[in-house]
């Protein structure tokens, strides 16, 4: 599939790509083996276009005292303040002129400053891939639709808490949005047929 938007106003956001859901250490999660080196090279694509991109990472006080409801359901205590597991995976880390948003929520929106920042850059798409599918991911997407953005998610970018959870995450974010689920195929490949300024590095 072809996608149709303005570099200009579209920025790439990489939802809670850190080494507690990527690399098992706290939580379990599907699929996040095949996900991280496409979501590698859907990275390397945004950079060389000079897409916007933004990094969110879940933190939680070591006190604990802003979880909220969250430790409520089936996750663990997770993403502490000062633990390796809570920082980004090397793979994916932020680089000079990347934006890093850190949350205490599911959502990216909920206690941030990321509509601020995506009001300045002039963004209105976001184009999402991260962990968990059926958690930060799909609430993220929620709001991002009611804050009246474009989104689109690389569904093979994502890893969710189980196959079941992830697809019926990616067909709730179908459902607010047409053609919302791409895959990173697509993303490369319509970044790369736009008629972007040479690389000079």
């Amino acid at each position: 599939m072809t996608l149709k938007f303005n570099v200009q106003s579209t920025a790439l956001l990489l939802i809670d790509f850190q080494r507690d859901f990527l690399q098992g250490e706290v939580l379990q999660t599907v699929g996040a083996s095949d996900v991280l080196h496409k979501a590698e090279k859907v990275l390397a694509v945004a950079r060389a276009a000079e897409i916007p991109i933004i990094h969110t990472k879940e933190v939680h006080r070591e006190q604990m005292v802003d979880f909220g409801r969250e430790l409520d359901g089936a996750e663990p205590i997770h993403c502490l303040e000062n633990h390796p597991g809570t920082n980004f995976h090397p793979a994916l880390y932020p680089i000079d002129q990347e934006f890093t948003i850190e949350k205490r929520r599911y959502s990216a929106f909920f206690a941030t400053d990321l509509d601020l920042l995506l009001r300045g850059l002039k963004v209105d798409t976001l184009i999402m891939m991260g962990t968990l599918t059926n958690v930060c991911v799909h609430y993220t997407a929620v709001d991002a639709h009611q804050h009246d953005y474009f989104f689109y998610v690389i569904e093979d970018c994502c890893a969710g808490s189980d196959w079941d959870a992830h697809r019926s995450a990616l067909k709730a974010m179908e459902y607010l949005q047409q053609k919302a689920r791409i895959t990173h195929l697509d993303f490369v490949s319509s970044v790369t047929n736009l008629k972007l300024p040479p690389c000079t590095v």
